[in-house]
């Protein structure tokens, strides 16, 4: 699914208000700990490429979290909506490509660390492309359940986007001469009243040809005041190896 095809106006500010709230503390800690992990591969004079940067999140706080560093910081999204976002959030700080996960912008060998945040679509031999020799790749997505367990569990696994488990993603590395070195799958619990919910799964690539069908199956099973759900969020950092 293109960018461009997916998000629209409404979602872009639908995903931008979404991602400034915190369901729980646990979550909130788990955030923290992505970019602690971060923290431990950064230096000085590091460039550093966030690939489906989005509303340039991941950068915005790389520079709020670590202004210790000097760091050069590009993005890349293939959404002009969400491109103009990240401009606007980094306000120079960064360069922000227009350009698609599958063809990186970018030369061979340009980066020291290339980071992603629940990314719909990486391309595995692209992000080994425009690394250095031995620079990182970090990686945080979804499991099989897309960060919304027992919601994925409604519908066949066939009509969720790129459900896919920490084995697949560490096969995929090791076959493109990657080196795993951190591999962590997690389980944390979260909130959300049935309309925030909802919002939720029309936010991102969740469920192919989401319908009012499926948006009343899901109020009819979550349909209390506040409904916990599981979010199945994992972590890999990758080295290539040469």
């Amino acid at each position: 699914m293109a960018g461009e095809e997916f998000y629209d106006e409404e979602i872009a500010k639908l995903r931008d208000s979404l991602f400034r709230e915190t369901s729980s503390v646990s979550a909130e800690t788990f955030n923290d700990y992505f970019f602690s992990i971060i923290g431990k591969f950064l230096q000085n004079d590091q460039t550093i490429l966030d690939i489906g940067t989005g509303n340039g999140y991941v950068l915005s706080e790389l520079l709020n979290r670590f202004p210790q560093y000097s760091l050069n910081l590009f993005g890349v999204d293939n959404s002009s909506i969400m491109v103009d976002q990240a401009r606007k959030l980094l306000g120079g700080k960064a360069l922000i490509y227009l350009g698609d996960n599958s063809k990186l912008p970018c030369k061979d060998d340009s980066f020291d660390l290339v980071t992603a945040k629940n990314v719909t679509s990486i391309c595995i031999p692209e992000i080994r492309r425009v690394l250095h020799e031995k620079g990182y790749f970090i990686f945080r997505e979804y499991g099989p359940g897309k960060g919304l367990v027992e919601v994925s569990a409604l519908f066949p696994k066939e009509r969720l986007i790129r459900s896919r488990n920490l084995d697949y993603y560490m096969y995929r590395l090791k076959e493109n001469d990657f080196e795993i070195e951190i591999a962590e799958q997690h389980k944390i619990k979260r909130n959300y009243t049935p309309e925030k919910l909802i919002e939720v799964v029309k936010s991102f690539p969740f469920i192919q040809s989401f319908s009012e069908k499926d948006k009343k199956e899901i109020l009819n099973r979550f349909n209390r005041p506040l409904e916990e759900i599981t979010s199945d969020p994992l972590i890999i950092v990758a080295r290539r190896k040469r």
